[in-house]
C-alpha cells in the first residue's frame, strides 16, 4: 500500500481506495476547508476527502485514498 500524495495526484497519477475501488479526483479546491477534494469512487457516487485522503477526518477508514502501484 502506497500512502496518498496530493501532489502526485494532482499531476495525474491514479489513485485508489484500500479496498481497492477506482478513484477520480474530480476537483482539488473546493470550497470546504475540511473536505477539499471532490472523488468520484467506481465511476458511481462521489464523496469529499481531506488533503490527506482521508474519508473521514478523525479517524481511518477502508475508504482512505491512497497511490495505486
Amino acid at each position: 500500500m502506497k500512502e496518498f500524495d496530493l501532489e502526485k495526484a494532482r499531476s495525474g497519477a491514479e489513485v485508489i481506495t484500500k479496498l481497492r475501488k477506482k478513484a477520480k479526483i474530480l476537483l482539488f479546491n473546493r470550497s470546504n476547508k475540511t473536505f477539499p477534494l471532490v472523488v468520484i469512487l467506481e465511476n458511481k457516487n462521489v464523496y469529499y476527502y481531506t488533503e490527506e485522503g482521508k474519508f473521514y477526518k478523525d479517524k481511518p477508514s477502508d475508504n482512505d485514498l491512497i497511490m495505486k502501484l
